[in-house]
């Protein structure tokens, strides 16, 4: 047999067979090399690479201080794409800000020593036990987030690098009393301000549209008339707090609960009592023997408040004559506490008594005796609580129920609602802005609008909500986001069309009488243009009635020499106005400032003048950004 087959491997078919067997293995073998993914960076910066793992490492950490930061709030945050990637941006350009800052300190021979980052390293909370470096502790750790002791110190060090760079510019500012006396006086400074405005309602009849004007913008402007993407949805949900709605408890259930779990409805004895200390840690003979005159003084009739006014180093309770508040079993010392509850009659006093705090002398001023709480008083307390464990234990029958239909018979929600005996929820068309509870959930949103499961247009998993509360949903209907046609929109086209034309009516209108300015003045432009010239006299830079974009231009223009300065302004709502400034009013400044002041002024000229750097850096720098890469970090 073993002949045979050697026989017939020498043959033409069966060479040919093996040739073919040869080549794709080495085709194989030649695509997995060239397949094999190249390094892939999110930016460069002066030739110097930050990696795609940089970035990831830099992004989880963003994301984990953003979930500390916002709690419940981050499942929102992290569902809206823009927000994220935007997110995503700003860790990118601090990855940036940090490589500049780093080949500044190396330019500027800034350089930390190994004994620097080994204390450094000791000194970090995070690796110490009891308080104390811990070296088993600092490898776990580092083994946890991926780096070897090597790579941690050469971060540190470059961490350390940019601290001292940050630290000597930061640091090196400083304020004086004069520049925080120049700023007190900008910001109390005063303007007198008139203006005249030219609204752009006012010119909405002068304007002429036409249909191909309606076309150009329509064409320029489609972004404005583009749909969101609507889905169509039904659900099933269901939450203990309804199923305990739906429940009823008779008289007798709760009388048998009640008689079953007294002790739960047992208010337990309190005691109110009075007492002197005189302070001592620790045993001391004299101050016991004064703890005994002052006893013996007391049973023969001494007043025990006054004594306790005078002689007690409890100086709180000292002033309401020794008198504590209310004492529970657990709430003092245990020897105290003892020799509290052993008295039983009101204004029985007790022997010294030795504590950690020193010895006391305790009067019983008042007691309540336990008691159990009457059957009528809690009823409606056992009540709610019968109905929240049975609607609990019915609840996760419901859901291992609902689960296991909705899986199993997956392109419907009717199976499952007849399993369940509950109702199937349906919706019309609606975009992720208008979804209302329970679907405008984050996790609801996040599966509802998944490409994926809008295509497959089956259940769900089961979704949690809450505690004891899940919904399973599925997409009955979808509609994509589309660009509005130029019918459609009409309407709106137009509205727009003259809202920008009139504003352009209004300027132009503005630009005419600024240039007549100079020769008529403000006011006289006002009169023949028929305009109500305002005014508003002694206007603070901040706050004030007066609109808040005429008040900025106003403290942003000149201040006026020989006559009173006067600027065109656009406002946002597409009305112009000229403003002028017709005086300024500054006020005298002769307080010497805090010295906390001067401290927060210099902290802030050190933040801008870092900003300035940072700012001048980057444009001077040669930087490409790869976003596509960062964007497709793991969320």
């Amino acid at each position: 047999m073993l002949e045979k087959i050697r026989e017939g491997s020498q043959g033409v078919i069966a060479k040919s067979i093996l040739g073919l067997v040869i080549l794709t293995f080495a085709l194989a073998g030649v695509g997995s090399y060239l397949s094999t993914p190249a390094e892939t960076n999110v930016a460069e910066v002066n030739g110097e690479k930050i990696s795609r793992e940089d970035f990831e490492q830099a992004f989880q950490n963003g994301r984990a201080r953003m979930q500390q930061q916002f709690g419940e709030m981050y499942a929102a945050l992290s569902a809206d794409s823009a927000y994220m990637n935007k997110f995503r941006s700003d860790i990118l350009e601090r990855l940036i800000d940090e490589t500049l800052q780093k080949q500044l300190a190396a330019k500027l021979g800034l350089r930390v020593s190994d004994e620097q980052i080994r204390q450094t390293i000791r000194g970090m909370a995070e690796f110490q036990v009891d308080g104390q470096f811990n070296n088993d502790r600092y490898l776990a750790l580092l083994r946890q987030v991926g780096y070897q002791p090597e790579q941690f110190r050469e971060i540190m060090r470059v961490q350390l690098s940019r601290s001292q760079l940050i630290s000597g510019l930061v640091e090196s500012e400083f304020a004086t009393a004069k520049e925080m006396q120049m700023l007190i006086k900008l910001q109390q400074q005063q303007r007198d301000i008139s203006f005249i405005r030219f609204s752009a309602a006012n010119y909405a009849n002068k304007v002429t549209l036409t249909e191909q004007m309606l076309q150009d913008y329509y064409t320029t402007n489609l972004a404005p008339y583009e749909t969101e993407q609507k889905v169509a949805v039904e659900y099933i949900e269901i939450s203990a707090n309804t199923l305990a709605s739906n429940e009823n408890v008779t008289p007798a259930e709760i009388e048998a609960y009640y008689q079953a779990n007294k002790s739960r409805y047992m208010v337990e004895e309190r005691r109110q009592v009075a007492h002197i200390m005189l302070e001592s840690e620790e045993d001391n003979s004299d101050i016991k023997a004064q703890a005994d005159a002052l006893l013996a003084q007391i049973k023969a009739g001494a007043d025990f408040a006054e004594l306790a006014k005078t002689k007690s180093a409890d100086t709180f309770s000292a002033e309401k004559g020794g008198v504590l508040d209310w004492l529970a079993v657990g709430d003092m010392d245990a020897d105290f506490e003892k020799a509290a509850f052993a008295m039983q009659q009101i204004g029985e006093l007790s022997g010294v008594v030795k504590s950690a705090y020193g010895y006391h002398i305790i009067k019983l001023v008042a007691l309540e005796p336990a008691q159990v709480q009457a059957l009528a008083d809690v009823s409606a307390e056992i009540a709610e609580k019968i109905k929240q464990d049975r609607a609990s234990t019915a609840f996760y029958e419901l859901q291992q129920r609902l689960s296991e239909v909705s899986f199993e018979v997956p392109d419907t929600l009717e199976d499952a609602a007849e399993a369940t005996q509950q109702k199937v929820m349906s919706t019309p068309l609606f975009s992720r802005n208008e979804a209302t509870a329970p679907l405008s959930e984050p996790a609801v949103m996040n599966k509802l609008f998944d490409a994926g499961f809008i295509q497959e247009r089956l259940n769900s998993e089961l979704i949690e909500l809450g505690k004891e509360r899940s919904i399973v949903v599925r997409v009955k209907d979808y509609q994509p986001a589309r660009i509005q046609s130029f019918d459609e929109v009409k309407a709106q086209v137009e509205a727009a069309v003259r809202a920008e034309q009139s504003a352009l009516l209004a300027k132009q209108q503005a630009e005419t009488a600024l240039a007549d300015i100079a020769e008529n003045g403000l006011a006289k432009q006002a009169e023949q243009l028929g305009v109500t010239l305002e005014q508003a006299l002694d206007t603070p830079r901040f706050g004030g009635t007066l609109d808040a974009e005429i008040r900025a231009k106003a403290f942003a223009m000149a201040r006026p020499v020989d006559k009173p300065t006067v600027e065109l302004l656009t406002l946002a709502n597409g009305d112009s106005a000229l403003v002028s400034v017709l005086a300024v009013k500054d006020s005298d400044v002769t307080v010497v400032p805090e010295p906390a002041q001067l401290d927060r002024l210099a902290q802030q000229q050190a933040e801008q003048t870092f900003a300035a750097l940072i700012a001048s850096m980057k444009a001077k720098a040669t930087i490409t950004r790869n976003l596509r890469a960062a964007q497709n970090a793991e969320m």
